[in-house]
């Protein structure tokens, strides 16, 4: 973070401030509402709609989220010519109309082409979605605006699976309705974000932004996108793997697993604001190597948890789920704070896009992970993750560094 901004900002303030706020809270709310609402159901939903099997469905997905790849470094170099909110309004529109087209039309080939638009949209709103909040918030309350955009996807998700949790029906007419629910959710969404406060683009001609926008190589930027795609590899990991193996290997009740989550969410909602202000003290650079260590925490709790039992191994696995929620938040933060801060301002869209390409490999790489480790050797999945852990850490802190004061702040001008 810049210098003006620190100075920017008074030591009781959490809340983020400027034009807009309110709006945009909503928005991204009402975003994760109706991600929230479909997620927990959206393999039934697939299944059910497209009328193919599991295993079919299963592999369409894997194939259109790989196959969608490519195409974001062309999404990150149409945000920078056009800006990120007509992106975002544009992608929210895109992915109503394929959840239209889910309940109007049933197949695989429907099917494939639905989700391949589906993974394209999705990931073009993530590479928008902090920019607008960038362009939005006033000097020195960046990092305040995009730990807002974290806080209010996880209350809008926690809402969103549990409202549907309640009123879903497992038929096809009950996930006929999640669709167009979710359409009209996310139209809603977009209307939002066309009514949030607009501000001036940076003049950047179309020839500047076509020969520098080269991510691949700066190697501080692919540094940091390599290390976050690694530690969201671990974090889908715990999201898709814990549960199993608290289930059957620990053999614990199943309100288990919801209260870990239950505990995860609240930590994440109530605590990302004025965290933040706290990790705004410190280089994100080490913020992101030290909160990707305490990912150890969940690691041992849930190894510990095999040799003890009853009220100590519930102790165990909470104290280790509120301290890897924690670490949690410092990577969230400083890697938005990096990733947004790294590319200078005429990049910044190419280079998100290129940094969803590594978001886009963990979400494939995570499954496969979890599945074959629990398959073999269950307690090989912690093991493994705290390795990546630790070798994240010492990669960071060795080359701290090399990112200069203002670069390892998160600060980058619009020079080479």
């Amino acid at each position: 973070m810049a210098p003006s901004e620190s100075a920017a900002q008074t030591p009781t303030q959490v809340l983020p401030r400027g034009p807009g706020v309110l709006r945009f809270a909503v928005a991204g709310f009402c975003n994760a509402l109706s991600t929230g609402f479909f997620y927990p159901f959206s393999l039934l939903f697939y299944v059910s709609l497209s009328g193919e099997e599991l295993r079919t469905v299963g592999t369409v997905l894997t194939v259109t989220a790989l196959a969608a790849l490519p195409s974001l470094l062309l999404v990150g170099r149409i945000v920078d010519r056009v800006g990120p909110r007509p992106v975002l309004i544009a992608s929210l529109v895109v992915r109503a109309g394929c959840f239209v087209s889910f309940v109007t039309f049933g197949g695989a080939a429907a099917l494939a082409v639905g989700t391949l638009a589906l993974a394209v949209s999705t990931r073009a709103e993530q590479t928008a979605t902090p920019l607008v909040a960038l362009q939005l918030a006033p000097e020195g309350q960046s990092s305040r605006w995009l730990a807002l955009s974290r806080v209010v996807f996880n209350a809008g998700m926690g809402v969103g699976a549990l409202i549907a949790g309640i009123f879903i029906v497992d038929s096809a007419s009950g996930f006929a309705l999640l669709g167009i629910a979710n359409a009209v959710g996310i139209l809603c969404t977009a209307a939002l974000y066309a009514v949030v406060p607009r501000t001036p683009r940076p003049a950047h001609s179309a020839a500047r932004v076509r020969i520098k926008a080269r991510p691949w190589r700066d190697h501080k930027f692919l540094l940091i996108a390599v290390v976050n795609a690694l530690l969201l590899v671990s974090a889908l990991a715990v999201e898709s793997g814990m549960p199993v193996y608290v289930l059957q290997e620990l053999a614990m009740p199943t309100w288990t697993v919801g209260m870990l989550f239950a505990v995860n969410t609240g930590v994440l909602t109530a605590l990302q604001l004025p965290v933040s202000r706290v990790l705004d003290r410190h280089p994100p650079v080490r913020v992101l190597a030290f909160g990707g260590l305490t990912y150890l925490s969940l690691y041992a709790a849930l190894l510990a948890a095999a040799r003890t039992d009853g009220t100590v191994r519930m102790l165990l696995l909470v104290l280790g789920m509120v301290v890897y929620t924690l670490g949690e938040l410092a990577v969230t933060q400083a890697a938005l704070v990096l990733l947004t801060g790294l590319p200078p301002d005429s990049r910044k869209g190419a280079y998100l896009g290129f940094n969803q390409i590594f978001v886009g490999a963990s979400t494939a790489v995570a499954p496969l992970l979890v599945t074959y480790s629990l398959a073999g050797n269950p307690p090989v999945l912690w093991w493994s993750l705290a390795g990546v852990s630790v070798v994240s850490t010492a990669v960071l802190l060795g080359t701290e560094r090399r990112f200069g004061r203002g670069a390892s702040e998160g600060v980058a001008g619009d020079t080479p």
